[in-house]
């Protein structure tokens, strides 16, 4: 990850968990373990590396992630590193998944978002769409309707050890299947956009 791209992620990361904790006095930071995400992220970003290149016939050394990639291996470093600590009367449903909140958040509202803005690839149309918020489904048969706190409540200790690079029971090609979740999402909310730009009466700019 090039240095710039870093500190922006940084500065980012850190502005998600401080506003996460201003919601509950027993919600902190963890100084060490923010640090720790990014040496996390490295050692996920080499599995991943690692898993392409084994299913690749030809050897490729410069592997490029796209980013429902990207967003995965930030989403895993995050729910392992655990950054916000919480204090032991913290037994609220918020207080209890603040990290599951905080990984969901950061990646798929922040990094997907930023390297969908910055593609030079895109039309004016694709701009226009990318101006506005992601948008998540609505789980219509569940008792749940909203999709972040469903999500939320399916990453439990158990799945939370497929996804944990340090456990026995870690699963590598997890992180792909989170991958295909996000670019699922991604896939969703641009279409529910695009169908918001143009029931505004958006009119590309001809050159």
């Amino acid at each position: 990850m090039k240095k710039i791209t870093e500190e922006r992620f940084r500065r980012k990361l850190l502005v998600d968990i401080n506003r996460l904790c201003q919601a509950s006095d027993k919600l902190f930071l963890e100084r060490d373990k923010y640090e720790h995400v990014f040496d996390l992220y490295e050692r996920y970003k080499i599995i991943m590396h690692n898993r392409i290149k084994q299913g690749r016939k030809k050897e490729q050394e410069n592997i490029k992630l796209d980013r429902h990639k990207i967003a995965a291996i930030f989403f895993c470093a995050i729910l392992k590193a655990n950054p916000i600590g919480r204090k032991p009367d913290a037994l609220k449903f918020y207080e209890r998944t603040v990290n599951i909140q905080l990984a969901l958040i950061f990646s798929v509202k922040y990094v997907i978002d930023l390297f969908n803005i910055s593609d030079p690839r895109n039309t004016p149309m694709d701009k226009e769409i990318y101006e506005l918020f992601i948008k998540f489904p609505e789980c219509q048969y569940s008792e749940h309707k909203n999709y972040i706190v469903n999500f939320i409540m399916l990453i439990d200790k158990k799945q939370e050890k497929f996804l944990d690079l340090d456990s026995a029971k870690f699963v590598p090609n997890s992180l792909f299947i989170i991958s295909h979740l996000f670019f699922l999402l991604d896939a969703f909310s641009y279409q529910q956009n695009r169908c918001s730009v143009i029931e505004s009466g958006f009119t590309p700019i001809s050159g």
